[in-house]
């Protein structure tokens, strides 16, 4: 049971000074480049940005819950879709909270 622990435990303190092999630095990068954009919206080049950091999420999704707690990456995920939605609707207010409640789920998942 302890070399189980043990082993999480590196695991997790791996991927987490590995922000490139943990989808933190893609993922980043992705929500910036969309709060590029959506200051002078391109609404298919944002919904397209936004299919892309739901890959990304995906993707990493094992990582993310290796870091975080079941709240955090369940309320991220929620976040992610509420952003495609706010998209799809060109809610550019909802747009941007929605951005900014991602940035922080994943700033509080990343943090250790």
């Amino acid at each position: 049971m302890m070399k189980k622990w043990g082993l999480l435990l590196l695991l997790s303190i791996f991927l987490s000074a590995c922000s490139k092999m943990n989808g933190e630095y893609e993922m980043s990068e992705k929500i910036h480049s969309i709060e590029q954009i959506v200051n002078e919206p391109n609404w298919e080049q944002i919904q397209s940005l936004g299919d892309e950091l739901k890959q990304l999420h995906k993707q990493n999704e094992w990582k993310i819950q290796l870091l975080g707690d079941e709240d955090e990456y369940e309320s991220l995920q929620e976040s992610i879709n509420n952003l495609l939605v706010a998209i799809e609707e060109k809610d550019l207010t909802e747009t941007k909270l929605e951005l900014s409640t991602i940035k922080t789920y994943l700033d509080d998942i990343y943090s250790l």
